[in-house]
Formats: structure tokens, C-alpha cells, sequence
């Protein structure tokens, strides 16, 4: 099941969490505040659970996203989201950002990846190079791709 909540206003806040296979692609767009965090972290805990007992990894695509509001509950929740996740069996997460927002993200998000993470990580600039990497690490064989993930 793929899932894809916007809000109503433009430029609102809105996420997809999209399970393909054993990778789980989530991107996130808008200005966030903190229920719409929680709102987020419901639905990509929702999704985790078809990966019970199975190694899996996720895409957080981050290029859309302006920036998180009321930062720091917001963090501490991101940073228990991975390591739930973990707990939950990912062992590999691909941040992808763009040119526009790496700046204040990667300060953002320099909070969740600033220490060593018990799985692996990757910054990148498009889902393909995040996509190949994941490959190399045996996430994706040669036969899936993200562009599956949007049939």
C-alpha cells in the first residue's frame, strides 16, 4: 500500500511512504511542525511492520522539504525514528537532498547523522545515485528500480 497524505492549503505539509520490495521510500515536502511529525512518524511505522524479521532500508527524500518548525522536539523525533527503525531491522538509510536545501538541512538533520549510526548511511543528490548505492550494498537487485515504485 502506498500512501501519500497532502494538506489542504499550497505548499503545505505532505509525505509519501512507499514500500517497494525490501526498501521503504519516503519523501517529504513543505514546512513541517511537530504533529505533523507524529502524523509522519504513525504512518511510516505503519509501513515498517511488513518488513517483520527481514533486513530492509529506506530513502528519505529530503528535496522538497523547506524546513522543519520547532526543530528540536522535531529532531529528538527523527532520531528516535531511526532507532526504532533500526531495532526494526534497517541496516542502510540514503538522505537525498537537493542544491537548494542542503545547507539548513544537512544542519538539521546533522543531529541524527552526526554520530556513528549502528547501520549504514549515504547523503546524496537524486534518488538514482541513492538507488545505486543501495544496490551496491545488496538492497535492490538489478531488476527493481524507484521507478517501480511509482506504478
Amino acid at each position: 500500500m502506498n500512501i501519500t497524505k497532502t494538506m489542504s492549503k499550497e505548499d503545505a505539509p505532505e509525505y509519501s511512504v512507499k514500500p517497494v520490495h525490501n526498501v521503504l521510500y519516503t519523501e517529504l515536502s513543505g514546512s513541517w511542525n511537530h504533529d505533523q511529525t507524529c502524523d509522519y512518524s504513525l504512518e511510516y511505522k505503519k509501513q515498517v511492520s511488513r518488513y517483520f524479521a527481514r533486513e530492509w532500508a529506506c530513502v528519505l527524500n529530503l528535496q522538497n522539504l523547506e524546513m522543519l518548525i520547532s526543530e528540536d522536539a522535531q529532531i529528538e523525533m527523527f532520531r528516535a525514528l531511526n532507532t526504532w527503525s533500526y531495532i526494526k531491522g534497517m541496516t542502510a538509510q540514503a538522505l537525498v537532498i537537493s542544491m537548494e536545501n542542503r545547507h539548513h538541512l544537512l544542519y538539521q538533520f546533522e543531529e541524527i547523522f552526526n554520530q556513528k549510526q549502528p547501520y549504514e548511511t549515504g547523503i546524496f543528490y537524486s534518488e538514482t545515485e541513492a538507488n545505486s548505492w543501495l544496490k551496491s550494498l545488496g538492497h535492490i537487485r538489478t531488476a527493481e528500480t524507484s521507478s517501480q515504485r511509482t506504478a
